[in-house]
């Protein structure tokens, strides 16, 4: 009696399927923003640009949130994250700048200022994605993150419309080149704060100044949001300098020629 003998075959790895989530939604809107953006500078309508630009910084803060959150987060979610980033952090600034006051200088002066802000807010996120894939994500910014760097570049723009004081385009000129070698030094930032309500001190300090200087931005926001960025920026600054004066093997470096040494904890965007 012939018997047939069953050969089981293989079974097919399953295809992984990518999905559309909530956190890569709101790195659209993100990218959208930054997109909307360059729209609005072509048009000459600079506020509106910068505002945009801010817009883009928050769904970019909500959409890593969403994602530690949820559990959703990935390689493909943080390379997209990045690649929305240099538009809405260093295509769309640079394009205001140029368009705003920029184009006045000398030719190849005001272009290459102008390519600063896209050039190492690339640099910046390409060494982050990298650093983060070795060594996870932490609590502190490794030079100053590309959204505060376009932020206090929108935030300029803004109050200058609004004062017409013309020594802010002069500060321009400097604040350029300034936000950018910042986004490749090897300078700390902190990241934003957990505020727990139980705990006092330093946190409840926080907790009062964050709330007075939200409340004041509703208010005010266009003389708001640039003070607070540069504020921002010489605490990152001085925080640095007062490591080096503490600790003697400490020091800053303007694009390091390797990476900073951090743990775990301590990378993150």
């Amino acid at each position: 009696m012939n018997r047939k003998i069953k050969i089981k075959k293989p079974r097919r790895p399953r295809r992984q399927r990518s999905y559309v989530t909530v956190p890569n939604l709101f790195t659209v809107l993100n990218i959208l923003c930054g997109f909307l953006s360059v729209l609005q500078v072509l048009s000459s309508h600079y506020v509106n640009a910068a505002w945009l630009i801010w817009l883009a910084a928050i769904f970019d803060a909500l959409d890593g949130r969403i994602a530690r959150a949820s559990g959703r987060s990935s390689e493909f979610g943080l390379q997209m994250d990045s690649l929305s980033d240099v538009v809405s952090f260093g295509l769309a600034p640079s394009v205001l700048v140029y368009q705003v006051q920029l184009h006045k200088l000398h030719p190849p002066v005001g272009m290459i200022l102008a390519f600063f802000p896209l050039l190492f807010a690339a640099f910046r996120l390409a060494r982050f994605n990298v650093i983060t894939m070795q060594s996870g994500k932490g609590k502190d910014y490794v030079g100053l993150p590309a959204p505060s760097a376009a932020l206090t570049l929108a935030g300029l723009i803004i109050l200058y419309f609004d004062t017409h004081w013309e020594f802010l385009m002069r500060f321009l000129v400097v604040l350029v080149p300034l936000v950018g070698l910042l986004m490749a030094s090897s300078i700390r930032y902190e990241g934003f704060p957990r505020f727990n309500f139980k705990e006092k001190g330093a946190n409840r300090i926080r907790l009062v100044v964050f709330l007075l200087s939200l409340a004041a931005f509703f208010i005010y926001p266009q003389y708001i949001l640039f003070p607070f960025c540069i504020l921002f920026i010489i605490a990152g600054i001085a925080r640095a300098l007062l490591k080096m004066f503490q600790e003697e093997d400490a020091d800053i470096a303007i694009i390091p020629e390797e990476e900073p040494t951090v743990s775990d904890n301590e990378m993150t965007q």
